[in-house]
């Protein structure tokens, strides 16, 4: 996250273009781990 801010600070619009990939890829990722954090604690869930 530090490193994408860094970019967007930036005037050249190569930079703004990464910060835009960065973010993107961080958003799908933490959605996937989100997803699977849930379907594996279903799975692994004690019923009493």
């Amino acid at each position: 996250p530090a490193q994408i801010y860094e970019w967007a600070k930036r005037a050249d619009p190569a930079f703004i273009e990464r910060a835009w990939g960065g973010i993107i890829i961080l958003l799908i990722f933490l959605l996937t781990m989100n997803t699977l954090a849930v379907i594996l604690r279903r799975r692994f869930e004690r019923r009493w």
